[in-house]
């Protein structure tokens, strides 16, 4: 008698690459609707809020002269720009992950949404609204006379994909330890504010003094900037771009980030 086996149904990478892209962007405009909703300019604060807190900062910059350490290759306008537009990227992330948890637990009824899918959207909300801003503000730079089309463009998006990685695994460690417990989460602000002179967004190795560097070398944020400004300015230093150190950290953050996602995620259920 002849066995009759049940005919199993299986999903090819293109058909799945559909499903996904249809969840992300669902959860994309989700995100973007109840962040910033239809009133007043509605999706574009996205933009907007980043650019003005990125303006206000390099307003504060314009006009500084270089020194000797080597920004004289380096205008302010286009220096601060870059530096505290990059930051965004981390400290958004890094800081607005705490308890996203907490309140995405009735996402879960939807089986083809991930805790994974649900922070990306997030991450891509955030990083999109700063990459945005540092597009207008060198445009309007340039444009003005400010600042110089990137020296080495593809330097600079290195760097800032190296950003974007290491920040989406800090943030996916960041959902997972903090969820149901606020101890961790007291600890993100502090954190990300002590992150802000410490980042190397508004200053370079070179004006370190050398018992400051061989600290600061331990830092992969330095090092992404630092390849960030090799890429935009022609006259910016190579020396402290360790490629190596950075991508490491990317990898285990990233790594760590998804084994951290995994472990929380039979804890959490839908309701």
């Amino acid at each position: 008698m002849a066995t009759i086996t049940p005919e199993r149904k299986t999903t090819s990478f293109w058909q799945a690459w559909k499903i996904q892209r249809v969840v992300l962007g669902a959860l994309i405009l989700r995100e973007l609707q109840s962040r910033h909703g239809r009133h007043n300019i509605g999706y574009l604060w996205m933009v907007v809020e980043p650019m003005l807190l990125a303006s206000v900062v390099t307003l504060m910059h314009v006009g500084q002269e270089g020194s000797d350490g080597g920004l004289l290759t380096m205008p302010a306008f286009p220096f601060t720009v870059l530096g505290y537009c990059n930051f965004i990227i981390f400290r958004n992330n890094f800081t607005r992950a705490e308890g996203v948890l907490d309140w995405s637990g009735n996402m879960m009824y939807h089986s083809r949404i991930t805790l994974f899918d649900i922070l990306f959207a997030r991450m891509i909300c955030e990083s999109a609204g700063a990459i945005l801003s540092l597009i207008v503000l060198m445009t309007i730079g340039i444009t003005l006379g400010l600042a110089e089309f990137p020296a080495r463009p593809l330097y600079m998006f290195l760097g800032t994909g190296e950003m974007f990685i290491w920040s989406f695994g800090l943030a996916m460690m960041i959902s997972a330890y903090t969820y149901g417990t606020h101890f961790v989460g007291r600890l993100v602000h502090p954190i990300g504010y002590f992150m802000f002179p410490l980042s190397g967004a508004f200053i370079t190795m070179n004006l370190l003094p050398e018992w400051a560097r061989a600290y600061m070398a331990w830092n992969p944020m330095m090092a992404m900037f630092e390849t960030i400004r090799y890429g935009a300015f022609a006259g910016a230093d190579d020396r402290y771009m360790d490629q190596s150190y950075v991508i490491v950290h990317c990898v285990v953050s990233l790594f760590w980030g998804l084994v951290a996602l995994r472990h929380i995620r039979k804890h959490i259920h839908a309701g």
